[in-house]
């Protein structure tokens, strides 16, 4: 049966009409940036790095341990297996290391320090969420998920160990079950490539403990239809920036409250805010997420601790 995300060269948004912004939107926007667009020499290591607690990860008893090592790079305890989300180590996001957007937020660690991971998620092949050195460096060490069509990428490299999934399927890793779902965005790592690859959201489910991470996406009423097939959740990852200016990113990129009503529709007991503090990529200001989460937090009745952010390097248990 043809799936409503497939298309004749690739892959399609269902709830949006084909509008991917072209070179010249790509121009126009970087021509009429604001004068408070944040430059690197004014942000560069203004936001606190802490080290990981490697020893806190162990526990993985009534809660989920987790350390956020920056942007949407996540590592979690599920019942004794350990999870990697977007793994992005290098200094920058980029196709080369002399240039493209640096880190201005060092990572908290070097890779070498990372502990033994399980299995890793991809959510799409963008730079900052798919990065070459840091996959070698993992290589066939770990199960590798990743979204229909990414497959190949890692084989060219000689990386086998991987499973690839389409929206809605499924497969079991020890005693989990991960299940790769929707996600509203785009893929794409050079000029001829766009929407080649599938983009994806993941939920990871244990006997007692369900985790679901939501990858870079727009907002679309997906998010309710995974909760009413594989949630309530116990713990989310939402992005909360990387949104200005919305004229370009609206459809693919959420605002904090669009971050918290994903957080709503999928039923998730907590969420982390992530996709902020580590590059930039957007127009916004790098405090105004943070700002903004606080503000609509407050609007929207969210208890106190049920969507929070880590500091870089954090380690955290989520009851």
């Amino acid at each position: 049966m043809e799936k409503i995300h497939h298309s004749e060269k690739g892959f399609r948004n269902p709830q949006l009409n084909p509008t991917n912004h072209g070179f010249k939107d790509i121009i126009k926007w970087q021509l009429n940036k604001p004068d408070d667009v944040p430059k690197y020499s004014q942000v560069a290591d203004v936001l606190p790095v802490v080290k990981p607690d490697f020893l806190l990860m162990e526990n993985s008893g009534n809660g989920i341990p987790v350390t956020w090592f920056g942007h949407s790079s996540l590592l979690l305890n599920i019942d004794g297996i350990k999870i990697l989300t977007d793994p992005m180590f290098s200094e920058r996001c980029s196709p080369v290391q002399w240039a493209g957007p640096k880190r201005y937020t060092i990572c908290p660690i070097d890779i070498s320090e990372l502990p033994d991971v399980d299995i890793v998620v991809i959510s799409h092949n963008h730079y900052d969420h798919l990065d070459k050195k840091t996959v070698k460096y993992l290589g066939n060490n770990v199960k590798w998920f990743v979204p229909l069509g990414l497959k190949k990428w890692f084989n060219n490299m000689g990386i086998t160990n991987v499973t690839e999934l389409d929206w809605w399927e499924r497969k079991p890793y020890k005693n989990l079950s991960i299940v790769c779902t929707p996600a509203q965005h785009f893929s794409g790592r050079g000029l001829f490539d766009r929407n080649k690859t599938l983009w994806s959201s993941w939920a990871i489910l244990g006997e007692k403990k369900r985790f679901w991470f939501s990858g870079d996406t727009g907002y679309s009423s997906d998010f309710k239809k995974i909760s009413s097939e594989l949630g309530p959740f116990d713990l989310a990852a939402i992005p909360i920036g990387a949104y200005e200016p919305r004229w370009f990113m609206n459809p693919m990129h959420v605002t904090p409250d669009q971050a918290i009503q994903i957080h709503l529709d999928i039923k998730s007991k907590q969420t982390i805010g992530i996709h902020w503090g580590t590059f930039i990529l957007t127009d916004e200001p790098i405090f105004e997420p943070l700002e903004l989460l606080d503000k609509y937090k407050i609007e929207m009745n969210i208890p106190p601790g049920e969507f929070v952010t880590l500091k870089h390097g954090e380690t955290r248990i989520f009851e």
